[in-house]
């Protein structure tokens, strides 16, 4: 049985071959974890800057949606919070 070829046939195969080979991609790739997904949690420091300004400026929690705004561009308030909340965010992650 000898089959003809148009260019209709030609580009329905096409798409069907790469919606398979997408989807086979897709399938494969399903389980594999990168290293940021990774469950154990991780042990290792994350490294801040620190200098005097972090040691002697103290942050009280925000009272309003517009201070807590100006606060995230606060490096000295984000190290602050981290290292308060260092705890919490270990047991977190460990769940």
């Amino acid at each position: 049985m000898k089959i003809k070829w148009n260019s209709k046939s030609l580009v329905r195969l096409g798409l069907a071959s790469a919606c398979t080979l997408a989807v086979a991609l897709f399938l494969l790739s399903w389980r594999v974890k990168t290293h940021a997904q990774d469950n154990a949690p991780s042990r290792r420091p994350v490294p801040m800057t620190s200098d005097w300004s972090n040691r002697h400026m103290v942050y009280s929690a925000p009272t309003s949606m517009s201070q807590a705004w100006r606060l995230q561009a606060e490096s000295r308030y984000l190290h602050q919070w981290t290292r308060r909340n260092a705890a919490a965010l270990r047991a977190q992650g460990a769940r």
